[in-house]
């Protein structure tokens, strides 16, 4: 069932897609799966593949999975002052 809603739908001879689909497109014109150089051996199952450059290529997929994790335990908590987001890196301003 979960793999036939992922699949593309035809729909006035048109394509749709999914709301998954949509959200991978939107995450990979951000370019939220380009990581660093640099790794951690934690990260070593969200790395994909390494580019030419050497710069290292995340699983899109587990980043969706994670980002939609963290979106539950946020929601979960009770008092929305309690929430604080920090970013050591200068792309967590955005």
């Amino acid at each position: 069932r979960k793999e036939r809603k992922e699949r593309k739908e035809r729909k006035e001879g048109k394509m749709v897609l999914t709301q998954k689909e949509e959200d991978i497109q939107k995450m990979l014109a951000a370019k939220v799966h380009i990581g660093t150089t640099n790794s951690d051996r934690q990260m070593d199952t969200m790395i994909w593949r390494r580019s030419s450059e050497g710069v290292h290529i995340l699983n899109i997929g587990q980043t969706l999975e994670k980002i939609k994790l963290a979106a539950r335990i946020i929601v979960a908590i009770e008092n929305p002052e309690d929430v604080v987001a920090t970013s050591a890196r200068p792309y967590g301003q955005r």
